[in-house]
């Protein structure tokens, strides 16, 4: 195990290259991300090894596809939040103008016998608040696209009944996040069918690349070139469905860890308390 700070090729290579090469060249196969760095530094250190792009960052990858959309949606929705609170303040000065203007005619008119009465309707109060209109699940449009931010990277078996209500709601105001959140999950099915072989998955590649130029989402027809650039890489994982899912999942809880302690400081004592705690 060799941990080399950064990922500049330079630096990684001089560390490997202190291995012998036929030790080297005894390596079979590296899982990796879709990283242009990793990939030089593969072919340099471990010519005979295959490169297997991992299907985790595959499937990331089209989920970074469906968070821009739902960014672009995000930003939208503040714009007009915003618009509506001018106006409100727009209105509150109008009707503040509207009473102080007929006060002054009513005092100019009966003097100092004029009082306001108090028959009719209560006046709204100039302070009111301005209420944002909010969905069926009692949330505003804003907070349910930040809200839905997770749940757009799980598939639907692990939703909540929260998380449905709200998928719902959200996908019968904006269809083509539903239609972005759909190619995704037939991406990861693709991955998660065990009968596939490289053959069968190329196939079944090209029938999603097929529902991919059927739409008019470019967020998503970016992560359709973005996997037909990899693609011969990507499908080797069909082959022994190798992947570094583990280190990922190692490197996340290294990366909780260092978070709840604030910082490190004392690099060895952290290193023997993650040995402590994870190994």
């Amino acid at each position: 195990v060799a941990v080399v700070k950064g990922t500049n090729p330079a630096d990684v290579l001089r560390v490997l290259m202190q291995l012998p090469e036929d030790k080297r060249e005894m390596v079979e196969s590296i899982t990796m991300d879709l990283s242009d760095c990793m990939r030089a530094i593969a072919r340099e250190a471990f010519p005979k090894a295959t490169v297997i792009r991992d299907c985790f960052h595959v499937v990331k990858r089209g989920g970074e596809g469906c968070e821009e959309i739902r960014l672009h949606l995000k930003r939208e929705a503040v714009k007009e939040l915003n618009r509506q609170k001018a106006e409100w303040r727009k209105y509150l000065e109008g009707l503040a103008a509207q009473r102080k203007s007929y006060r002054k005619r009513m005092k100019e008119k009966h003097g100092k016998k004029w009082k306001k009465s108090r028959r009719g309707r209560k006046p709204k109060r100039l302070n009111t608040r301005f209420e944002p209109p909010r969905l069926a699940n009692a949330e505003t449009l804003v907070e349910a696209l930040t809200r839905c931010r997770k749940q757009l990277s799980m598939s639907r078996e692990k939703w909540s009944v929260t998380q449905e209500k709200r998928a719902k709601i959200l996908f019968e105001l904006y269809p083509k996040l539903e239609q972005a959140y759909n190619l995704t999950g037939s991406l990861r099915a693709i991955f998660r069918n065990k009968k596939l072989t490289k053959e069968t998955a190329k196939e079944k590649f090209e029938e999603w690349y097929e529902k991919v130029a059927r739409c008019t989402l470019r967020e998503i027809k970016s992560v359709r070139d973005t996997i037909k650039f990899y693609e011969d890489e990507i499908l080797n994982y069909f082959n022994g469905r190798k992947t570094n899912a583990s280190a990922e999942s190692l490197n996340s809880k290294i990366k909780c860890f260092r978070a709840q302690v604030k910082g490190v400081r004392d690099i060895p004592f952290f290193m023997y308390r993650l040995a402590t705690v994870l190994g």
